[in-house]
């Protein structure tokens, strides 16, 4: 009878590059940055990631002081949903996409925050992310993701 266990990681990380208008860098307090990237997962198609989020140095303060991570697939490959960028409104369209948060230490420091088990889907996807930290993020900033699945032995 076969077992179901987990993979372990399927690749090295990747970095999640942010060529729109509002990047990762010095991203403020409730902004949205621009979608990622496109990441094509239709090849792979890789079950799940753990995102890290590197981050510079700032002063995160404050027991509520959170990113927040959002997934837009592309059904067809080459649209994806609407998706409301470089404001600190909040936007309802965005919520949809929600797949969690990390917290930070709460102190001036650098930061290394990890979302774990990050469902991906079959084809491309762009990610998103609203600073909820409190303050303005360092300029110096990096996003990963790093896959896994489920083996059967």
């Amino acid at each position: 009878m076969a077992t179901a266990t987990l993979s372990g990681y399927l690749a090295e990380a990747t970095e999640i590059t942010f060529s729109g208008t509002q990047t990762l860098a010095s991203l403020t307090d409730n902004e949205w940055t621009s979608l990622s990237d496109a990441v094509n997962n239709s090849t792979t198609k890789y079950m799940m990631a753990d995102l890290e989020l590197q981050l510079g140095s700032a002063a995160f303060t404050g027991t509520d002081s959170t990113i927040e991570f959002y997934l837009v697939p592309s059904v067809d490959g080459t649209n994806y949903g609407d998706w409301t960028d470089n404001v600190t409104t909040d936007e309802q369209e965005n919520n949809s996409y929600y797949i969690g948060s990390v917290t930070t230490s709460g102190t001036t420091a650098a930061q290394r925050l990890i979302l774990r088990s990050v469902a991906l889907p079959n084809g491309f996807f762009k990610i998103g992310v609203r600073n909820r930290s409190g303050v303005t993020l360092n300029a110096s900033n990096t996003l990963k993701y790093r896959p896994w699945g489920y083996a059967s032995n």
